[in-house]
């Protein structure tokens, strides 16, 4: 994040907390770097801002257990945000439709993300600081350094939890990464493999990881352009079943799950497939642009959600990957 636009989020905050308090909106999927990032950036900024949202993922449960942090769960069909609102960050969040609710007209919105594609445009008058990071955490860190804000051990695990969940263990990490790692890791003392190492206990129980063995082995595989894609159906944590795929060859994993609004499907690509130009962020904006409901996300890892028939989605993910790769 460039030095300028470090400037313009901290005018943005003074003047937003002179108002009153700043609600810090995650996505509603909930994930590390979404939740990791804004609950640091609420601590950063005092007592006038807290972090809240729709959902909290599992990753981001786990981590949190044992840390004294409070995050608001908000209720998409009644969200009650502060009275005295003075602002709103949207932290990770490629478009207002991801958030989950539609926001207030009358508050300043600011946005911080990474994201090279969405499905839906902010509104002009939103400040919009965007960057080419791997994670939106590495971004709040950069803040922090300009702010010279004081990084506590827990804030540090946060951080370096989203950037390694973010960059799939640092396979997608672009320029910059490692050295935020090293500075995070040195001013706090944080050892990112201790971070790790509580990162890869999933904590699943038996049910789940029975489910997550028979989505694996239910999984189909074709070439399309020169790249293996497993496609497969799972009813439980569908991001473990495509680091499987991945892990277990494919170059691309989609894989699908009914949800109460209909379908949704997560895919991830290996480093060798971003390097053959697969971007799965612009794959699912086309799907978004093609069936409706809401799409995008990173290169190596992204989703869409919307309602549509499971045939009718693979079969659309699939050319648009296909459209992807030949242009």
């Amino acid at each position: 994040m460039i030095e300028s636009d470090c400037s313009n989020l901290s005018d943005w905050v003074d003047s937003a907390t002179q108002k009153g308090a700043v609600a810090v909106l995650t996505h509603k999927n909930g994930d590390m770097d979404t939740i990791g990032s804004a609950l640091v950036i609420a601590e950063a900024i005092g007592p006038k801002a807290r972090a809240c949202g729709t959902n909290i993922g599992s990753l981001a449960k786990r981590m949190l257990s044992d840390m004294d942090y409070s995050f608001h769960i908000l209720d998409p069909n009644r969200p009650v945000l502060p009275r005295s609102l003075g602002g709103i960050i949207v932290v990770d969040s490629a478009s207002p439709d991801q958030v989950g609710f539609d926001l207030p007209n009358s508050v300043p919105i600011c946005v911080i993300d990474h994201h090279s594609s969405s499905s839906e445009k902010w509104s002009e008058d939103t400040l919009l600081i965007k960057d080419n990071s791997s994670s939106t955490a590495e971004m709040i860190w950069e803040w922090m350094k300009h702010r010279s804000s004081e990084l506590s051990d827990n804030a540090a695990v946060l951080l370096l939890a989203a950037i390694i969940s973010d960059t799939g263990r640092f396979k997608h990490a672009r320029p910059g990464c490692y050295r935020r790692v090293e500075e995070i890791s040195e001013t706090s003392g944080v050892d990112p493999v201790d971070v790790i190492e509580k990162m890869e206990n999933e904590g699943l129980n038996y049910s789940q990881r029975m489910g997550v063995l028979k989505a694996v082995g239910n999984s189909t595989s074709q070439d399309v352009a020169g790249v293996i894609v497993a496609t497969t159906k799972a009813s439980t944590h569908e991001g473990v079943v495509a680091h499987a795929l991945i892990g277990a060859g494919a170059h691309v994993a989609f894989v699908q799950k009914k949800i109460p609004e209909g379908m949704r499907i997560t895919g991830r690509a290996s480093r060798t497939a971003t390097n053959l130009g697969v971007n799965l962020g612009v794959v699912m904006t086309n799907l978004a642009n093609k069936l409706g409901g809401e799409g995008g996300g990173h290169p190596g890892a992204a989703g869409w959600s919307g309602n549509v028939h499971p045939v009718e989605l693979e079969s659309s993910v699939l050319a648009a990957l296909s459209t992807e790769l030949m242009n």
